[in-house]
C-alpha cells in the first residue's frame, strides 16, 4: 500500500452497501471488510477524518474510528438527512456526534428524499475539499451504480486517492 503524507486530513467516501451482521459467512466478510478499511486508515496516521455519515461503510467504520481516537468531522448535507438510518445506526451516529470535534451541516432546510443523491454528493464534495487524501472504500466485486456515479463526479479532482476494496478475494 502506498504511503501518503502522514498526519493528513482524510476524506472517507464509502459506498452505501456493507456486509450485514447476521449469519457466520456474512459476519466473516463484515469483519474482513472492517479490517481492510480501518487498516488503510490507520496506515495513513490521519490527523483527522472527514465523512458524511451514510449507511454502509461510513456508519459502520465510525465505532472503530472512535475506538482509535482519531479526530472526526461529520459533514451532513441537511436536516434529517440521516433519518433513513436504522435505530442501531442512529445510536452509532449519536456516539460519533458526541465525539466529533466538528459537525458541519451544509443546509438548515429539511432533506428532500428526491434530492438525496445530490445532497450526498454535496456533503462528499465538502469532505473531499477539506482533505489532503481521499480514501474510497468500495465492494469492487459488486459495483453499486449510485456510488460509481458519485465517485465519477470527482474524476477531475487532483487530490490523491487510495481505493480500498473490501470484498472477499480482493
Amino acid at each position: 500500500m502506498k504511503h501518503f503524507k502522514k498526519g493528513a486530513k482524510i476524506a472517507l467516501l464509502g459506498e452505501n452497501y456493507f456486509p450485514p451482521l447476521n449469519d457466520s459467512h456474512t459476519t466473516l466478510r463484515r469483519g474482513e471488510a472492517l479490517h481492510r478499511v480501518m487498516g488503510a486508515i490507520l496506515k495513513q496516521e490521519p490527523a483527522v477524518i472527514y465523512l458524511c455519515p451514510t449507511k454502509g461503510v461510513n456508519i459502520n467504520i465510525l465505532p472503530l474510528i472512535l475506538l482509535n481516537r482519531i479526530p472526526l468531522r461529520l459533514v451532513i448535507p441537511s436536516k434529517h438527512f440521516c433519518s433513513t438510518l436504522s435505530a442501531d445506526d442512529k445510536g452509532i451516529l449519536d456516539l460519533a456526534s458526541a465525539a466529533a470535534d466538528k459537525i458541519i451541516i451544509l443546509d438548515d432546510t429539511k432533506c428532500d428524499p428526491l434530492r438525496w443523491v445530490e445532497d450526498w454528493y454535496q456533503a462528499s464534495k465538502k469532505v473531499v475539499d477539506n482533505s489532503d487524501l481521499v480514501i474510497i472504500a468500495h465492494n469492487s466485486g459488486d459495483v453499486t451504480e449510485a456510488f460509481d456515479e458519485l465517485v465519477y463526479r470527482f474524476k477531475d479532482n487532483p487530490k490523491p486517492v487510495l481505493a480500498v476494496g473490501f470484498d472477499v478475494g480482493e
